[in-house]
């Protein structure tokens, strides 16, 4: 049986979406762990500016809302900043996703072709196979015509001999 020819390109193509996937994974816990940081940021935020409001209620200086204010627009850039972050690895992830279901495509049809090429290898030896059980058969089929028409004149010529 004749080796698939194209062989070399599926074993690449399969190690290639190999390579896709694991970089899918990995572009997707680095979204993960983008969305956690921004929830976190968030909690932590919601946290500081329910107990500034508590503060706040109960009285405080001036400068302590100023500061407050400074923190309060700094989580405001940090949370933007984390979001933009979260959003950059989302699409990371799409992409690598992307190029990996490419890549998937590619094995999967380079192994139509490969099984393609093994049922048509198959056919090919059946009908090689059928051709010599037919030639072997007729050749058969011959030598015992032929023994059976000049064996028994063998045999006659034998008695008369005698």
């Amino acid at each position: 049986m004749a080796d698939f020819p194209l062989q070399p390109a599926l074993d690449l193509a399969e190690r290639r979406a190999e390579a896709r996937s694991r970089a899918v994974k990995i572009a997707y816990v680095a979204w993960l762990n983008a969305r956690t940081h921004l929830v976190r940021l968030e909690q932590q935020r919601k946290f500081y500016a329910g107990g500034l409001n508590v503060k706040m209620q109960q009285g405080c200086s001036a400068v302590m809302v100023q500061q407050a204010g400074a923190t309060l627009q700094q989580w405001q850039a940090n949370l933007k900043s984390a979001l933009r972050n979260m959003e950059n690895n989302r699409l990371e992830w799409q992409l690598a996703l992307d190029e990996w279901e490419i890549q998937k495509k590619r094995v999967e049809a380079l192994m139509v072709l490969a099984r393609r090429h093994a049922l048509e290898e198959r056919r090919r030896e059946e009908k090689s196979e059928r051709r010599l059980h037919d030639e072997l058969s007729a050749r058969s089929a011959y030598a015992h015509r032929f023994s059976e028409q000049h064996g028994a004149g063998f045999l006659n010529a034998e008695t008369e001999w005698e």
